[in-house]
């Protein structure tokens, strides 16, 4: 009974199944939304005005570096039997990103609180949100592809790359070294995309 219930399966899967298409490698599948990264972040300085002090290049080199490191790990292990090590990939990246856009606190820190910049400037921290949005949605509906088992890591990585992304365009259009408010913010805005990521990861990557 057994073996001919196992034989009916087979022939039936043989007969309705429809054929599967493997996705592409993980880099082939990450070059997409950097291709489109690349061409969007070009027209929006171009065509808003944007541009860098030299000062700032080793930050937005620093982000990104932690965009694409961050969104080669998570299409690598968005496919089943990934090695975690793609998770310490962004991490020196990452790093590097923080302790340079923090460099500009340092003066800050030795004038006391009475030098600090209280003010800070918001307009930095809805910029982030909005950026890291809009390349999130895109970028988690095409994670969602591979189907991920373990989620979490996957969201997460994603987020950090939407977050580095944002960060990265934002040194066009903010041209000072961020303060320690502003710093503030763009903590504040990369932990709520990360946090977002974190709490809708069963939604954000569920099966295509």
């Amino acid at each position: 009974m057994r073996g001919r219930s196992t034989e009916t399966v087979v022939a039936q899967l043989a007969r309705e199944a429809a054929p599967v298409r493997p996705l592409p490698s993980p880099a082939r599948r990450a070059f997409g939304p950097l291709a489109g990264f690349a061409l969007v972040s070009a027209l929006a300085i171009t065509g808003l005005g944007g541009g860098i002090d030299a000062a700032r290049l080793p930050e937005a080199a620093a982000a990104l570096a932690t965009f694409i490191l961050a969104l080669l790990a998570a299409f690598s292990l968005s496919v089943p039997g990934a090695s975690r090590r793609w998770l310490a990939a962004p991490l020196a990246a990452l790093l590097l990103w923080l302790a340079i856009s923090g460099a500009g606190c340092l003066a800050e820190l030795t004038e006391g609180p009475s030098g600090w910049a209280w003010s800070g400037h918001p307009q930095c921290f809805y910029l982030l949100l909005a950026g890291g949005t809009l390349i999130g949605v895109p970028l988690f509906w095409l994670l969602s592809r591979a189907r991920p088992i373990d989620p979490i890591p996957v969201a997460l990585l994603g987020a950090l790359a939407a977050s580095a992304g944002a960060a990265f365009l934002l040194t066009f259009f903010h041209p000072f070294p961020p303060g320690i408010v502003d710093l503030g913010f763009h903590w504040l805005a990369m932990l709520g995309l990360a946090g977002a990521a974190a709490l809708l990861h069963r939604v954000a990557l569920r099966p295509a």
